[in-house]
């Protein structure tokens, strides 16, 4: 008997559930008011739809401000290049544009959801025009769907209705409400990517302006700027919108505690001494002209007024009577054109919304419910949200699937055969890329992640903050027995390190803490405190540990063990743009020769040196970029294993 899931909502996280669920075990069911799928999706993009953006994980989730850590398992298993390999084998060529945007070829979004509706013909996915009413449930899970026109049952459910934005497209909250209704949290929704509200008399009297070619400022009520983008902007009866406004939007997220205010350099081309001698120039050219005509020739006519009001000077005023402090206040305000900003507008304007079923209460790996057995969730409709740039839409794909695939292979699928447990070891040198790649193929096979490194960068910050010099041994011996680690992991389903129960999973990134860890790992009293509590973390389930001895001393018995290894240079050019990413740039020079001195001292260590364990498969990855390195790492596994 097949199992029976039923989908509520068309938009692109529902269809990509509703074809991630489709297979010959599974009879899908997609619920969707509309009379046809992907309504807002087709308005995505000004018509043309943003599909993703052709970047790296990483980049990814640098976009994703609002619970990005949550997404790591969504996104490091559909990626933004699967997103992209997936429209191309249903037949919608790709372009990558500006800002690594990525547009179908032929430029309508029409082209995207008529894919995605052949996708799901094809897989015999049953398209009803209905609207879900309630999601029905009894103590062992949900049951079934109600809608107005019929009663639809169901082993699984995965809710994406999307959130408040759009109304039109169908985005009315309904999914909220169910949500609510089975118990889960509705964290207050707002609007994302929304026009801004501002009480300057300037935007009424210059509504309809579009600004081309400037440059947007936003600074907090401190004045830290919190975003700055050339591009497009608009001005409206109630304030300013536009592309520049909408992305600018999404990093002001603090209006209940927090004022804003926007700065617009409207010649972003000239800096203050050429923008100054271009407006002595048309002096020049034309002494006798009234002033206005001169500001007439710097902006458009619909701001002539404005900038006028603002220097407190007539247009009537002769060009050659302009003085030098007129001008140079004219400069001034050309470059940092200042407005006042009061709010967002409603989230029903906004292109996306924020907020949404509380991620604390789904689980990340598989977005299932926490609360409700047989329940996913997709799309907007969770409390996440991103930046433009294609960022949101690759939230929906990546979510619709794991939601989709999850629900496929809940229930009878997963009775009968106990789990499996087995354990893969990865080792390798400081900047191999061992730690990105090992929590990647954790997420891509549901397994726990250990991250070793941090557990010796605990010890070593311990030492650290004690004050004592990692290379006397009997001092670090001493301070072992008042030390306690824990490694937990949040909602979102990272791992925390506790040093004496208290969160330092930030403060054992500092640079200065590597070569501590580096130091107190090499020591023996120090690997023997850690070693039971690694063992045993693999015994009770299936793990991934990464680290310099896994393979060699830690897991001796893994059932794979992988040696992952690139070049000194390549290792170091990735350490490089890891802490220009952080915001900590370092000379090359510098981090190449740590990178050296730190393999050095690994590998001539009297206690377990960094090698190549004797039945380790080596993997380098000096020629492979992410996408190529975990599938390597992927088709080890499976291999060792014996699933090919």
């Amino acid at each position: 008997m097949s199992k029976k899931i039923v989908v509520i909502g068309g938009g692109a996280a529902g269809m990509m559930a509703a074809i991630s669920a489709a297979g010959q075990e599974t009879a899908v069911t997609l619920l969707e008011p509309n009379e046809r799928l992907g309504k807002k999706l087709n308005i995505t993009g000004k018509g043309r739809c943003n599909v993703t953006n052709n970047c790296d994980l990483d980049t990814m989730l640098q976009n994703v401000p609002c619970n990005g850590k949550f997404l790591y398992s969504a996104l490091s298993r559909f990626t933004t290049q699967d997103t992209m390999a997936f429209f191309e084998r249903l037949g919608v060529p790709l372009k990558t544009e500006r800002g690594n945007r990525v547009f179908p070829v032929s430029d309508r979004a029409f082209d995207v959801s008529a894919a995605l509706e052949r996708e799901l013909r094809r897989l015999h996915v049953r398209t009803v025009r209905d609207r879900a009413c309630r999601i029905l449930r009894d103590n062992a899970g949900v049951t079934g769907v109600q809608g107005e026109k019929e009663r639809y049952e169901a082993d699984a459910v995965v809710l994406a209705t999307g959130g408040l934005s759009y109304p039109g497209t169908g985005s009315t909250g309904d999914g909220y409400r169910m949500a609510a209704e089975l118990g889960h949290t509705i964290v207050e929704p707002r609007g994302s990517l929304v026009p801004l509200v501002s009480d300057d008399a300037c935007c009424r009297e210059m509504q309809g302006l579009s600004l081309k070619n400037v440059e947007l400022t936003v600074n907090n009520g401190k004045g830290k700027v919190i975003f700055r983008e050339f591009g497009e902007m608009l001005f409206t009866h109630f304030g300013v919108s536009g592309p520049l406004v909408l992305s600018a939007s999404a990093h002001m997220r603090r209006w209940d505690r927090e004022t804003y205010s926007l700065i617009i350099d409207l010649k972003p081309a000239l800096d203050q001494q050429k923008l100054e001698a271009r407006i002595l120039r048309d002096i020049a050219d034309a002494p006798n002209k009234d002033f206005d005509k001169i500001v007439a020739g710097l902006v458009h006519r619909s701001m002539v007024n404005v900038i006028l009001d603002r220097l407190e000077i007539s247009g009537e005023l002769k060009a050659h009577s302009v003085t030098k402090e007129q001008r140079r206040r004219l400069c001034t305000l050309l470059k940092g054109f200042a407005l006042s900003v009061t709010g967002p507008r409603p989230v029903a304007e906004a292109i996306v919304t924020s907020g949404g079923v509380r991620v604390g209460e789904v689980q990340p790996s598989t977005m299932a419910s926490r609360l409700v057995p047989g329940l996913y969730f997709a799309g907007e409709i969770l409390d996440v949200d991103a930046y433009t740039g294609g960022f949101n839409l690759q939230i929906a794909w990546a979510t619709g699937r794991l939601a989709g695939l999850s629900a496929k292979q809940d229930g009878e699928c997963k009775k009968v055969k106990k789990e499996r447990i087995y354990s893969i070891a990865i080792d390798g040198p400081s900047g191999a890329g061992k730690s990105t790649l090992a929590k990647a193929v954790a997420a891509q096979r549901n397994i726990l992640y250990v991250d070793t490194g941090a557990i010796y960068r605990t010890i070593g910050y311990h030492v650290f903050r004690k004050g004592i010099d990692p290379a006397r041994v009997p001092e670090v011996i001493a301070v072992l027995p008042e030390i306690h680690v824990d490694m937990v992991y949040s909602e979102d389903g990272l791992q925390h390190m506790l040093l004496n129960g208290e969160d330092v999973t930030d403060e054992i990134r500092l640079p200065q803490i590597s070569m501590y860890a580096s130091a107190v790992s090499a020591i023996a009293e120090v690997r023997a405190f850690l070693l039971d509590m690694q063992r045993d973390l693999a015994r009770r389930r299936s793990v991934i540990m990464d680290g310099r001895d896994i393979g060699t001393v830690v897991l001796p018995d893994a059932d794979v063990k992988i040696y992952l290894t690139a070049d000194v240079e390549k290792r170091a050019q990735r350490r490089l743009k890891e802490l220009e990413q952080r915001g900590t740039p370092r000379p090359y020079d510098e981090v190449l020769r740590e990178m050296q001195e730190r393999d050095w001292a690994d590998s001539h260590r009297e206690i377990a040196p960094l090698r190549q364990a004797e039945d380790a498969v080596l993997v380098d990855t000096s020629d492979l970029n992410f996408e190529e390195s975990r599938e390597a790492l992927l088709a080890v596994i499976r291999r060792r294993l014996g699933e090919e």
